[in-house]
């Protein structure tokens, strides 16, 4: 009895004390009243979606927000091919941030879709970003975007040379938070068709003076580009030979390669052409080229070095042993 007794007190004291804590104010302010340095720590822990929702709420609270970066895992732009609306340019939209899918959404207009990204794109630092879209309204919203963007590794499919253009030109590499990993940047482009687009892609790599380590891969389907370049950039040649060609860029302490895949397997025969250019020093000697290009063209067409025979002999071997 004496402890049913004790316990009954010490039950009735925790609810007096929880009512009267509940009746105290936590805070002597709202958030509308905090200053803006904590607010700034505050969004710094929000995720994607949260953020949103604070943007929406006034106009002060928009700026906070969008002066705030964010990481994102990945950024996925493509044209939707699953679900097609009546003109059939419908384009998805996709971000990865802390969260597992942290924004997705399909837009039936392209112009739409690319307008939503200005805001991305102004607080997004990016690991990985996916372009896959020739659309003309695609093209125009990318050209007229003014802001920078920020971004690890970046993959144009089926992109033509305008775009990737308008990429590389508003590609932020000063960015503190990104600053080391643009000195290792790469970059991956597939199936380009003007032959101009190679030389065309050095020249802006020239123009903004990209760092040291920054590669730039792609594929053609057509020949004549190799042919080109050279023509181009024949006052800036420092050597050359039938793979590779290095020229000067204006920055005196780096120089531009450009590998052709070539090997005994990959040949001039191939239905694509494999091309790499890359920032290297210039106090880089030849003999410190990596001239294995398997890697890298296995990157960019996993079939260039598929063995149909191999795969036949051992998938007969496989069903009648």
């Amino acid at each position: 009895m004496i402890f049913y007794l004790r316990m009954s007190s010490d039950i009735e004291n925790l609810t007096e004390k929880t009512e009267n804590l509940s009746n105290d104010p936590i805070y002597d302010t709202n958030w509308c009243h905090m200053p803006d340095d904590i607010k700034l720590e505050c969004i710094g822990k929000m995720d994607f979606n949260e953020r949103m929702s604070l943007r929406c709420t006034a106009k002060a609270e928009r700026s906070l927000v969008e002066s705030k970066k964010i990481k994102f895992y990945e950024c996925d732009i493509h044209r939707a091919s699953d679900v097609l609306y009546d003109d059939g340019r419908n384009h998805y939209v996709s971000l990865t941030s802390k969260k597992w899918n942290s924004f997705s959404k399909t837009f039936e207009n392209p112009n739409n879709a690319f307008k939503s990204m200005n805001y991305i794109w102004k607080i997004g630092v990016f690991n990985n970003l996916s372009i896959r879209s020739n659309d003309p309204a695609v093209k125009e919203e990318l050209m007229n975007y003014s802001g920078k963007i920020s971004a690890k590794h970046i993959e144009l499919d089926c992109c033509d040379h305008e775009i990737v253009a308008a990429v590389l030109r508003k590609m932020n590499y000063d960015v503190e938070s990104v600053t080391q990993v643009q000195n290792t940047g790469y970059w991956l482009t597939k199936d380009f068709k003007p032959t101009a687009s190679l030389h065309n892609v050095a020249q802006i790599l020239i123009d903004r003076d990209f760092n040291i380590g920054f590669t730039f891969q792609l594929s053609l389907n057509a020949d004549g580009s190799f042919a080109e370049f050279l023509g181009h950039f024949v006052d800036r040649i420092v050597s050359k030979d039938e793979k590779t060609v290095r020229i000067r860029t204006n920055n005196p302490d780096r120089h531009i390669l450009l590998q052709r895949g070539l090997d005994e397997v990959v040949k001039t025969t191939y239905r694509l052409q494999f091309f790499r250019l890359m920032v290297i020093s210039a106090e880089t000697k030849e003999s410190e080229y990596d001239d294995d290009c398997k890697k890298w063209i296995s990157q960019m067409d996993s079939e260039a070095y598929f063995d149909y025979d191999a795969f036949l002999n051992d998938f007969y071997y496989g069903v009648f042993q």
